[in-house]
Parts: C-alpha cells; structure tokens; sequence
C-alpha cells in the first residue's frame, strides 16, 4: 500500500458565524482525523477599505481553540473583493499561504 503524503488545509475564519464554522471544522476534524499530519490554517481577512467592519477573529475564546487544536490563524489582505463579493477572499487568502 502506498504511503499518503501530508497535505494542508486551508479554510476562511473571519468575525461572525464563520469564526464559529471554523471552530466547528477544526474540532471536528481533530477528533474525526487524530492522526491528521497536515497543517490546518484559519485565513482571516485583516480589517481595511474594503470592509465595513473589522472581520478579523477577535473572540478570545475561538482563538483559544483554533491554539489547543493546532489550528494556525492566517491573517490575510483584502486587495480586490472584500465585503462586496466575500467568496473572491478565498482567492486573496492563497496568496498568503506559506510555500
């Protein structure tokens, strides 16, 4: 049988229900895939022109459980989409992970 490489996931966090989703898949994942070798990034979208309100994580709590679960947060700029057209964040959020 074939040995898997590790591979990484990425998914969006930001201020609101989706720093709750995150939670939720991090928690999940840990317990669903203890061995998971990977890394697990929580790309948040710094606050800027493009947003009305500050989106970053700020609740202590979740940022706590992203820590004890290994999640790594990944602030991220917002270049071109923003507010306006929030799926084009998981475009900009690429191009803030490591190689």
């Amino acid at each position: 049988m074939a040995q898997r490489k590790p591979f990484n996931i990425v998914i969006i966090g930001q201020a609101g229900r989706l720093q709750y989703e995150a939670a939720l898949f991090a928690a999940s994942l840990r317990h669903s895939a203890p061995g998971f070798q990977g890394r697990l990034f929580v790309a948040t979208p710094r606050a800027g022109s493009l947003w009305q309100k500050d989106p970053q994580v700020r609740n202590r709590g979740v940022l706590e459980l992203f820590e004890r679960l290994g999640a790594e947060v990944l602030p991220f700029d917002s270049w071109i989409f923003g507010e306006s057209y929030p799926y084009g964040n998981k475009i900009e959020a690429l191009m803030a992970l490591p190689k």
